[in-house]
């Protein structure tokens, strides 16, 4: 699958190089999930020249040597070289004919750019952050017809389209959705983690996990759905006992009557380690 850079997306309307790299965290990240997930990331052969700020081009902000000011301006340029300097570009294999006419409301153009391109491809671009492109679909005007273009600005947007597809697995999925956040599943278990559900269970523990990062700490141990509380078994049926995580306080929720999540709490952080399907160990604590 390709995703499509929207030019359109930068247009010299960031108030500052600061503001613009701001933006690039969410870019980096999505860039990460997309190398994770073998997609393809396309641009038109002129997208260095894009006007960034009144004063700075993205090819000029990346052979800038001031830019020195902050800690992730490595990370930031070779994002930015690889944007300008590394193919593929779709202009070395156009799909949209410069015979029929694309309109929609960010240029006067009628072909030649990537929206353009895009309808003829897989139909979904990455926009950086600008208000102009903020919804999730973005709307051409092919000849007579109309073509909805998805548009994705963020990680989370990425990774739902990715799970819907089927192209990321639910481990990865949440391993990128839940990335700082007050959720980890860094320490989740493979005997016991998503491999051992089924796809039906694998989205009611999403879905509840999702909630549970939603609350706030104080209101979590109250929410009646969540049934937050401490797991209380007696020695000869701790789950736990012969584990590295022995000495550890267990904490489980509930993601519905019979399925229950595990782990522990270390400052504002919940490391997830065990996914219980059948509730027989929840019934001895």
């Amino acid at each position: 699958m390709e995703l499509i850079i929207n030019e359109f997306s930068l247009e010299g309307h960031f108030n500052s190089v600061d503001d613009f790299l701001d933006s690039l965290i969410d870019i980096i990240k999505i860039e990460t999930i997309m190398k994770k997930s073998s997609l393809k990331l396309l641009k038109h052969y002129e997208l260095y020249s894009s006007p960034i700020t009144t004063e700075f081009t993205l090819h000029e902000i990346l052979l800038d040597n001031n830019i020195r000011t902050r800690p992730e301006i490595r990370k930031f340029k070779r994002l930015l070289s690889t944007l300008i300097n590394d193919p593929p570009y779709w202009n070395d294999d156009q799909r949209h004919s410069s015979n029929n006419n694309y309109y929609c409301d960010y240029t006067e153009k009628t072909n030649g750019y990537s929206l353009a391109e895009a309808c003829e491809r897989d139909r979904i671009v990455l926009s950086f952050q600008h208000n102009k492109f903020k919804d999730p679909d973005i709307i051409i005007k092919k000849n007579l017809d109309e073509i909805t273009l998805i548009n994705i600005y963020n990680p989370r947007d990425l990774l739902d389209f990715l799970y819907e597809k089927e192209l990321i697995d639910s481990y990865s999925y949440c391993l990128y959705w839940f990335k700082d956040s007050k959720i980890s599943l860094d320490l989740l278990e493979e005997e016991y983690g998503f491999n051992s559900l089924q796809k039906h269970e694998k989205r009611i523990f999403i879905s509840a996990v999702k909630l549970f990062d939603q609350l706030s700490w104080d209101d979590i141990p109250n929410h009646e759905g969540l049934k937050y509380k401490q797991y209380q078994p007696s020695p000869n049926e701790d789950w736990f006992r012969n584990s590295e995580y022995s000495d550890k306080q267990i904490l489980k929720f509930r993601a519905s009557q019979k399925l229950r999540c595990f782990g522990f709490r270390e400052g504002n952080i919940f490391y997830i380690l065990r996914f219980e399907t059948d509730h027989k160990i929840s019934d001895y604590g």
